[in-house]
C-alpha cells in the first residue's frame, strides 16, 4: 500500500475531505518510517509542532475507530481497516477497542500495572517476529512465554503484541499483571481478576480448587489477552535446579487453562527464568517459548533514530555500530545511551559523546580480541560507565545476579567465575571452574544458567561453546573482586 492509498483511507475513516497540508506531510512520512525530529528537518517544522500533529492524528484515529492508535501501529491498522473494508462486511464496525483493564490496587497489593506508552515503548524491528507472533497467538498457541534477561525488551514485544488489530479484534479487553517481589498468592491474582474481595481467612483446599475453576470458566466466557509480566518472581527453584511455583495453584491454573476446551482466551507470559512444563508437556502445540536475544545492527541504527540521534558522518556512524556491538543489541542499555546522547550537555552530539566515553568502547573491543582466553582484570564499566547507566541498567542485573546468589549459590559462583572467560568455550571448561564440587552439583549449577538463560550460545564446526552476555559479564567481574569462591562453597 501506497502512502497517497493509507492517506485516502485516512480520510475515509475521519470522514474529512481533506487534511490540512502538515498532517498530510506527518502521515505520508511516518508512513515510509521517519521519525517525528526526520521529518521535521526535511521540512523545516519545528519538531514539537511535527510531533503534536501527529499525536494529534493519532487521536483522531483512535476516536474514530475505538481502539488505540499510535505511531507504532498506526500502519497496521490502516491495513486491517482496508482488507476489511473490501469484504462484504464493510459497513460494520470490525474493531473493538482494546480496553487495557489494569488490575485494582484495592484488591491486589502484590500487584502493579504496565502502562502502554508510545513515548517509552519507541518500538523498532522485529516485525517478523511479531507477525510470527501473532500468527500463533492467533492460531492454536494459548500460552506465549517471552524469555530473556532483564531489559531485552520482554515487556515491550508483550505491550506491542496487545496493540496489533489482529489480536486487539478477536480479544478486545487486555489485563495486565506485573508480579512485584512481595509473593503474591493465587488467591490475590485469582479475585483481582474475577473483581471478588479477597477473603482475611484462610481459603480451604477445596475453595482454592474452585477458584481455579471460576478464573478458567472466567477466561472462557470473556475472551481476553493476559499479560503476566515478571512471573520470575513466582518462581522458586527446586533441588535439582528446576523451577516450580511458589503457589501451586498458579500451575493448577496453567495446566487447566491449556487441556481445557474451548479457550478463547491467550496468555503472554515475560520471565528471566525457565518456566515448569504445562500439564507435563502433553500439549506442547498450545505453548511455545521465545527466547529474545538482542537487536540486529540495523534496528539497533533504528533505535537511536527514534531517541532522534542520528549519524552525520560515516565516523559517527561507525561509532554508533561499534557500541551495538559492544553491548550486543541490548534494547535497555542502548536506549539509555540514546537519552544520554540526546539530552545536555550532548544534544546528539554524537562526536561529544565518544569522546567522553569511546575509550570505554574501545576497551571492551580489545578485551573481545585478546588473544589470552582468560582475564579477571577486565574492565568492569560497561553498565555503569555513566550515571544513567548505572541507575537504569545495572541496577537491574545486580538484581538479577542476587536472585541467583539466594537461591542457588553454586551456580552464581559458576557464573561469576565464568566471567573470566572473555569468548565462548565448551561446556567442559565450565565445569571444570568448579571441578571440586560433586558432578551432579555441577551439572545442576550449570544447567541453573541455563534455565535462567544467563548464557550465551555460539555455534561452531559442529559443537556448542557458551559465554556470558556482555553486560552480565561486566557486573560478574565486579562480583568476583569482592569474593573468593572456596570461603562460599
Amino acid at each position: 500500500m501506497t502512502d497517497d492509498e493509507a492517506l485516502n483511507i485516512l480520510e475515509d475513516i475521519l470522514e474529512i475531505k481533506q487534511l490540512n497540508n502538515v498532517q498530510k506531510i506527518v502521515f505520508c512520512q511516518a508512513w515510509e518510517g521517519q521519525s517525528y525530529m526526520q521529518i521535521a528537518n526535511a521540512f523545516d517544522y519545528d519538531y514539537s509542532y511535527i510531533k503534536d500533529t501527529g499525536s494529534q492524528l493519532w487521536q483522531m484515529l483512535s476516536t474514530a475507530l475505538g481502539q488505540k492508535v499510535t505511531k507504532l501501529n498506526f500502519q497496521s491498522v490502516i491495513k486491517h481497516y482496508a482488507k476489511h473494508r473490501e469484504s462484504q462486511f464493510a459497513s460494520q464496525s470490525v474493531f473493538s477497542r482494546p480496553e487495557v483493564e489494569p488490575l485494582e490496587s484495592s484488591l491486589s497489593p502484590n500487584f502493579s500495572t504496565l502502562s502502554i506508552d508510545e513515548n517509552e515503548t519507541r518500538w523498532v524491528g522485529r516485525e517478523s517476529l511479531v507477525d510470527a507472533l501473532t500468527e500463533n497467538i492467533q492460531g492454536i498457541c494459548r500460552v506465549l512465554m517471552l524469555v530473556g534477561i532483564t531489559g531485552i525488551g520482554k515487556s515491550s514485544l508483550a505491550i506491542r503484541l496487545s496493540l496489533e488489530p489482529a489480536i486487539a479484534q478477536t480479544r478486545p479487553v487486555v489485563h495486565v499483571v506485573c508480579f512485584d517481589a512481595k509473593q503474591p498468592t493465587f488467591e490475590h491474582f485469582a479475585r483481582s481478576l474475577l473483581k471478588e474481595q479477597v477473603r482475611t481467612d484462610f481459603e480451604l483446599e477445596h475453595e482454592s480448587q474452585k477458584l481455579v475453576i471460576d478464573l478458567i470458566n472466567y477466561l472462557q466466557t470473556h475472551p481476553c489477552l493476559l499479560l503476566l509480566d515478571m512471573v520470575e518472581e513466582i518462581l522458586e527453584t527446586g533441588a535439582s535446579g528446576e523451577f516450580h511455583y511458589k503457589d501451586p495453584l498458579f500451575a493448577q491454573f496453567f495446566d487447566r487453562f491449556i487441556q481445557i476446551e474451548p479457550m478463547p482466551s491467550r496468555l503472554i507470559l515475560t520471565s528471566q527464568d525457565r518456566l515448569p512444563v504445562i500439564a507435563e508437556g502433553r500439549y506442547l502445540e498450545r505453548s511455545h517459548l521465545e527466547w529474545l536475544k538482542g537487536l540486529n545492527p540495523e534496528e539497533a541504527l533504528e533505535l537511536f533514530g527514534s531517541w532522534e540521534v542520528y549519524s552525520q558522518t560515516d565516523e559517527e556512524r561507525e561509532y554508533l555500530q561499534r557500541i551495538i556491538r559492544v553491548y550486543e543489541g541490548h534494547p535497555l542499555a542502548l536506549r539509555v545511551i540514546a537519552g544520554e546522547m540526546r539530552e545536555s550537555p550532548y544534544n546528539r552530539d554524537i562526536q561529544a559523546y565518544w569522546h567522553d566515553y569511546g575509550e570505554e568502547i574501545a576497551t571492551i573491543e580489545q578485551q573481545q580480541i585478546a588473544s589470552d582466553l582468560r582475564s579477571s582484570a577486565d574492565s568492569v564499566t560497561l553498565a555503569n560507565y555513566s550515571i544513567n547507566l548505572t541507575d537504569l541498567v545495572k541496577c537491574r542485573i545486580e538484581r538479577t545476579l542476587t536472585r541467583l546468589r539466594v537461591s542457588s549459590l553454586l551456580a552464581y559462583v559458576l557464573l561469576c567465575m565464568g566471567s573470566t572467560y572473555r569468548c565462548s568455550v565448551e561446556r567442559t571448561a565450565w565445569l571444570l571452574l568448579i571441578a571440586d564440587s560433586p558432578k551432579e552439583a555441577q551439572i545442576i549449577a550449570f544447567q541453573t544458567l541455563q534455565r535462567r538463560f544467563l548464557l550465551e550460545t555460539d555455534s561452531k564446526a559442529g559443537r556448542i561453546f557458551y559465554r556470558l552476555h556482555s553486560l552480565i559479564r561486566s557486573i560478574a567481574l565486579q562480583h568476583l573482586v569482592n569474593f573468593k569462591p572456596e570461603t562460599l562453597l
